[in-house]
């Protein structure tokens, strides 16, 4: 065993990264091009970008596999190459020198109908293929991250408890706010959807992407103040905005650090960035848990 697990339950905090896609999309990565076809093409700034999250102070790196499913991949001919593409994304982490590497999977991006054209047996079937890539590469943990329907984040999560025993299993929904609190896209409450994902096997539970730190916060308080299973909480560095250069995100890293060392001290297990934090922010939380003893 890692000692993931028992990091978590253990209530030590441990730091992630933060952004991938947004890293790589500085060093030249097309919008809209699948970032795990780095892993092939373009393996050192892949790795680069994984190291710099380690010298700002990240005990864990995501590797470069959040849209390497079979679904997904298929839409940019790589479906073929999937066994690779996660291969060589948990290599490349490891090679960072992390203490803990994570196995990111994200969701298909087919949805149930009326709204799309998705089955469970769909989503089964490409989350067991994924999951078992990702166990024989010997990743610490596994991060099911960026949910917005609870059925695929549970299909998710019974899959790789499936074909990767053993394996830690995080399990993250994205969240909105909205007047009567937060949801996620298809009405799921955080309390009520969290509980059910700890409840089915999941190591740890929580929220990542959609929303700035400050909401985190909120967000987060709200349920430390009533879970007793660990939380892991991802925001994005504040609201995107359109550039000339493209979206760019503008939240001070500062602000970021305080929003999130918050949280660790109120009781969160792990807590890194998503879309926009890049290893400034992730260097300023270190510092602030240092600072704390956390």
């Amino acid at each position: 065993m890692s000692g993931f697990l028992e990091r978590l339950a253990g209530r030590r905090c441990v730091l992630l990264d933060g952004g991938l896609g947004s890293m790589l999309i500085s060093r030249g990565l097309q919008p809209g091009s699948p970032p795990e076809s780095w892993n092939l093409a373009r393996p050192d700034d892949v790795t680069a970008v994984h190291v710099a999250y380690v010298r700002a102070g990240s005990d864990a790196v995501h590797a470069n596999t959040f849209g390497a499913n079979p679904v997904r991949l298929a839409r940019f001919g790589l479906e073929d190459r999937l066994e690779e593409i996660n291969v060589e994304g948990v290599r490349l982490a490891r090679a960072s020198g992390a203490a803990f590497v994570i196995g990111d999977v994200g969701p298909t991006g087919e949805y149930l109908p009326p709204v799309g054209h998705g089955s469970i047996e769909a989503w089964r079937s490409a989350y067991e293929r994924q999951g078992r890539v990702l166990a024989l590469a010997g990743v610490d943990a596994i991060h099911v991250e960026t949910m917005s329907d609870r059925r695929e984040a549970m299909v998710a999560l019974e899959a790789l408890l499936e074909v990767a025993p053993g394996v830690p299993i995080m399990v993250s929904l994205t969240f909105e706010k909205k007047p009567r609190g937060f949801f996620t896209m298809f009405g799921d409450r955080p309390i009520e959807a969290l509980t059910a994902l700890a409840t089915a096997g999941a190591g740890a539970v929580g929220a990542n992407c959609s929303i700035p730190s400050p909401m985190m916060r909120e967000l987060g308080s709200d349920l430390l103040r009533t879970c007793t299973f660990p939380l892991v909480l991802q925001p994005n560095a504040g609201r995107p905005e359109q550039g000339a250069d493209g979206v760019r995100y503008l939240q001070d890293p500062l602000e970021f650090a305080a929003d999130m060392s918050a949280l660790v001290e109120a009781g969160a297990c792990a807590v890194g960035g998503c879309c926009g934090t890049d290893p400034r922010f992730i260097h300023e939380l270190r510092r602030r848990l240092e600072a704390r003893g956390s």
